[in-house]
């Protein structure tokens, strides 16, 4: 066996003023009277980079039941993240689930530039699949054609934002990438799981203060617009969405592999190069080491190290999220 098993994380919840109560349905023990937003499965971040108190996973069950992922890092990151990333101080992804009871503010992670120019923030790469959509439900992607930036500037942190911004059907398995710079929001009725690069920094353009009466929010809309500037290309045309298994993110942190078997199938896995989690969508998943089975929007964390068996039931969807050496 390897020296470090197959790890499942505890969820941490977070409450937003969009959130609902759908993420009970994969698994997640609600709070009464909470409106929970994001359920944060996998995630190690320094209390600066975000307002979340603890914001550090910890194992749940097994020989290293109670952990706190951080720590399991800095004490065995050639083993957990594998030997080039030995010196690695915290986990190199972020993964959750979301569930927008209404529409998430409109938003814009910051892309490399503009983290150069406003210390305390931190790139952000992410990419959604959608596990949950309601008939008329949609995405907020990029920009509509025609748009200017001088437009995008004079609409920001009004209702007059929201035409400026594509809107994309919501459909259940589909799979959006999300570069820096993106202006992008969940809409209303949507649950998607995200994995992402480490980091919380996000800049709002609008937050729906009007239409939901939700009490206002801080904007950014100098950090905003930089990053939409430096990423106008990429809001005119932003990535199109992926609907089949096989390989559908491929991105400088991270690779992410979507599978489903029609019959029950047991795969033996030796030791990798790098870390490698696997998400599951539907089904359930057996992995050796873990004392029960992944289903419905569970995950675990597979040591570089790990080599045992992955079995799922028939008809089992689940995500394989590699992370990719540092260039």
């Amino acid at each position: 066996m390897s020296a470090l098993p197959p790890l499942r994380l505890t969820p941490r919840l977070v409450e937003k003023p969009w959130g609902g109560v759908r993420l009970g349905a994969l698994g997640r023990a609600l709070p009464r009277g909470i409106l929970v937003g994001e359920s944060w499965d996998l995630v190690d971040l320094d209390p600066q980079m975000t307002p979340v108190p603890d914001p550090v996973s910890r194992v749940c069950g097994g020989p290293l039941d109670g952990m706190r992922l951080r720590d399991l890092v800095r004490s065995s990151a050639a083993d957990l993240l594998g030997p080039s990333l030995a010196g690695a101080d915290r986990f190199p992804l972020l993964v959750k689930h979301l569930d927008a009871r209404e529409h998430l503010s409109v938003q814009v992670h910051p892309t490399a530039s503009v983290v150069a120019d406003y210390p305390g923030s931190y790139l952000k790469t992410e990419s959604w699949v959608v596990v949950a959509a309601g008939p008329r439900s949609e995405l907020m992607l990029g920009l509509a054609p025609g748009t200017t930036p001088e437009a995008v500037e004079a609409a920001l942190g009004s209702p007059d934002i929201v035409p400026l911004v594509r809107r994309v059907p919501a459909r259940v398995g589909d799979v959006h990438h999300l570069p820096p710079g993106l202006v992008h929001a969940v809409g209303a009725g949507v649950v998607v799981a995200e994995v992402e690069t480490p980091s919380d920094t996000t800049f709002r353009l609008y937050d729906w203060t009007r239409e939901y009466g939700r009490s206002p929010r801080d904007l950014h809309t100098e950090q905003a617009m930089a990053s939409i500037r430096s990423a106008w290309d990429v809001n005119l045309s932003p990535p199109p969405p992926v609907g089949h298994d096989g390989l559908v993110v491929s991105s400088d942190a991270y690779t992410i592999t979507r599978q489903t078997t029609p019959d029950a199938q047991t795969v033996q896995v030796a030791p990798r190069p790098l870390v490698r989690i696997v998400l599951t969508l539907a089904g359930r998943l057996s992995v050796t080491g873990l004392d029960e089975d992944l289903r419905a929007g569970e995950l675990a964390i597979l040591p570089a190290c790990w080599d045992g068996g992955i079995t799922s039931e028939a008809g089992t969807t689940w995500l394989d999220v590699d992370v990719v050496a540092p260039g």
